[in-house]
């Protein structure tokens, strides 16, 4: 481990000069994706839907000229301020002339100038007809992407089994072959009509026999046709809905403290078309948004089976892993069906905008949850019911933001926030959460520090400072309480999380970063055999160097050094080193990098997350846990205009196991080979 110190250091400070920037997932995205990612214990987290919306505008980036306030907004990585303040600086000078203007715009500096680059463009005026319904239909783009891969070693759940015993422990083998399997589908014109077709296959699921005699596990469809007069947006099939501040109807991914203090007020997409692989965050049926002048109106309708543990009357729990490689997975599959309606009604005037959002569900059993002290008021009816009030407005350098909610049992949640642009190198963010214990909301994602949207309240404060040239100052502190029980935590409890980052970058081929951060929590004690619980304080800090440079053209490396500390009855340290060499060839359509990581942590609890550089729409942020080391290849060769070609290579080395992992997942060796390899075509 200190030889791979020294040499770290060394490469992190042999630092050459500028050149082009690479066309990737920017330094905040990827920190955004780490940070969802080890805030996700408890969270079904969609982050396919978010990394391949960025995916998406690297393809296709906004063009500064036409883009919309809406647009901005779906970006996700700009507060209100810098989107009204580009707003009125093109209608004041009537275009942009290049992306390299945007420094002078107030709100701006180079380092968001370079966060933003990838997703951006500056195109010629041009003068453009409505598309009529025959260029919706046939001037669009084509895609089709498959992608396949498995474990190269020997899982037990794999390996031969006899009928006796099979018959016996029918749970104790894998259904189908280790390979798995993603096809993708999509058809294209200017995100004016558009539809698709995705399927999957995960490890270990049948294909064509089975329970999935169907063909793959897994399929989603749908045709959306948007900016057809009055119909703003129009779904048939999959579709994602997201409204408000995320009280009432929120699906996807959310952004609660995802290391951008200013990243405290949701934008909503409202209605948009599934495109994710994950099977349990979509509804399924038809939705539509109408535009009048300054009014929307929304309205959706779905119907769909869902997984979970149920008989012929009733279910007890909702199962969302979405994995059907066991007899009683694939028995749980699709069992209770889901009947869902709603909607949204929104008016906006000048810099203001209130929404109402309505929502109906019911589930075709009787909803048996086992009760527990910690869970009495979550939802055990079979239907529910929520129904919000939403507000936003711009006024001066003050974007005040809130929602108010109710459901069916009487339980309230509240929130409300503000962001000030102070000045032009300050900005301020404050939001104030209450959530009742017994709000009951299924399809909500509020801002908090646990995903139920109830039994919380909190207030946060988040601070951005850009006074000096190429470095900016972010901060926030959260604190929290939880006025009933949660899940290993039998009694009332508190905490609190801070959070501190330094960026500096000053041009585009070197950046560097800073960030610590701390959390406390309180938890029972495991080994409490009083009959009055006991709670004990869980401390978390953890700290992050990382490094960024480009050495030549085509040529750029990252440093990353992270330790973590865990302190409860006893203290638990992790550490986590890395070097990645990313390279694009300059006579050949080829890019290619690698990774080398060591780590060492004490237990699961001090684990590290790590982003890594994948093939297109997919990503990888695994956990980082024991001890050992890991490394990954990725190639990506352009074959011709239209046709391209990942191949993608890795391994986890345990130095201290011999096997890894238990039950059918088990590995009789100290490593883990993952592989994959995936072809897109363009037509």
């Amino acid at each position: 481990m200190r030889q791979f110190l020294i040499i770290w250091l060394l490469l992190a400070g042999f630092v050459a000069g500028a050149q082009s920037p690479t066309t990737e997932l920017s330094d905040v995205v990827r920190q955004l994706v780490e940070t969802i990612a080890a805030g996700s214990e408890e969270a079904d987290i969609d982050l396919q839907t978010l990394y391949e919306t960025y995916e998406a505008l690297l393809e296709e980036p906004l063009d500064l000229n036409t883009v919309t306030e809406n647009d901005l907004q779906q970006l996700q990585l700009l507060n209100d301020f810098q989107i009204q303040s580009l707003i009125e600086y093109r209608r004041r000078y009537k275009k942009l002339y290049s992306v390299h203007e945007l420094p002078l715009i107030h709100g701006y500096n180079k380092e968001i100038a370079a966060q933003l680059a990838p997703f951006i463009t500056v195109v010629a005026e041009r003068y453009e007809r409505r598309p009529t319904l025959t260029a919706r239909l046939t001037r669009g783009h084509h895609k089709m992407l498959v992608r396949t891969g498995r474990t190269l070693e020997q899982q037990q759940g794999y390996r031969p089994i006899d009928a006796a015993d099979y018959a016996a422990k029918p749970d104790s083998r894998y259904l189908g072959s280790p390979w798995a399997t993603y096809i993708r589908y999509r058809y294209n014109y200017r995100d004016k009509m558009q539809w698709g077709l995705t399927t999957r296959n995960d490890a270990g699921e049948p294909f064509f026999a089975g329970g999935n005699r169907q063909g793959f596990d897994f399929y989603s469809a749908h045709v959306q046709i948007a900016d057809a007069g009055i119909i703003k947006r129009l779904i048939v099939g999959d579709y994602q809905m997201q409204f408000g501040q995320g009280l009432v109807a929120w699906g996807g991914y959310s952004l609660s403290k995802a290391g951008d203090p200013l990243a405290v007020k949701r934008y909503e997409r409202g209605l948009t078309g599934y495109t994710s692989s994950n099977e349990t965050m979509f509804r399924r049926g038809a939705a539509v948004t109408l535009k009048y002048r300054q009014w929307n109106l929304s309205a959706f309708a779905s119907y769909k089976n869902i997984d979970a543990t149920a008989d012929s009357n009733e279910f007890t729990t909702i199962q969302t892993i979405g994995q059907h490689n066991t007899v009683s997975r694939m028995a749980n599959k699709q069992s209770v069906s889901e009947t869902l309606a709603g909607s949204n009604l929104s008016y906006r005037f000048s810099q203001f905008k209130i929404g109402l959002t309505a929502l109906w569900y019911r589930y075709g059993k009787n909803y048996n949850r086992d009760i527990k002290p910690y869970n009495r008021f979550e939802l055990t009816a079979s239907q529910n019911a929520n129904i919000g009030l939403d507000v936003y407005g711009v006024w001066r350098r003050v974007s005040l933001f809130g929602e108010g909610a109710l459901s069916a049992n009487g339980g309230w949640a509240v929130l409300a926030g503000a962001l000030f642009d102070i000045d032009q190198a300050f900005c301020l963010s404050l939001l104030y959460r209450n959530y009742s214990r017994h709000y009951q909301a299924s399809y909500a994602n509020g801002f908090g520090e646990t995903d139920k949207t109830a039994n919380e309240n909190g207030f946060y404060a988040g601070i951005q400072w850009m006074q000096l040239a190429d470095i900016t100052v972010s901060a926030y502190a959260d604190a929290f309480h939880f006025p009933w029980m949660r899940y290993r935590v039998y009694a009332p409890s508190h905490g609190f999380e801070y959070w501190a980052q330094v960026d500096y970058r000053p041009d585009t081929a070197f950046s560097m970063y800073l960030h610590i951060k701390q959390e406390q929590k309180q938890q029972n004690i495991s080994d409490n055999n009083t009959a009055v619980v006991q709670l004990q304080t869980i401390d978390a800090l953890r700290i992050r160097y990382e490094i960024s440079y480009e050495l030549s053209a085509g040529l750029s490396m990252r440093n990353r050094i992270e330790c973590t500390r865990y302190r409860a009855s006893a203290k638990e340290y992790g550490l986590l080193l890395y070097h990645d060499i990313k390279y694009a060839f300059a006579r050949w359509p080829v890019n290619a990098s690698v990774r080398f990581a060591v780590f060492d942590t004490d237990s699961w609890n001090t684990r590290l997350y790590a982003y890594e550089n994948d093939m297109l729409y997919a990503f990888s942020v695994p956990a980082y846990y024991d001890k050992g080391a890991r490394w990954y290849f990725n190639l990506h060769l352009k074959v011709a205009s239209r046709l391209d070609f990942w191949f993608r290579i890795a391994q986890t080395y345990f130095i201290n196991k011999t096997t890894i992992s238990e039950g059918l997942t088990q590995i009789d060796k100290p490593h883990q080979t993952t592989m994959k390899v995936q072809i897109s075509l363009k037509f």
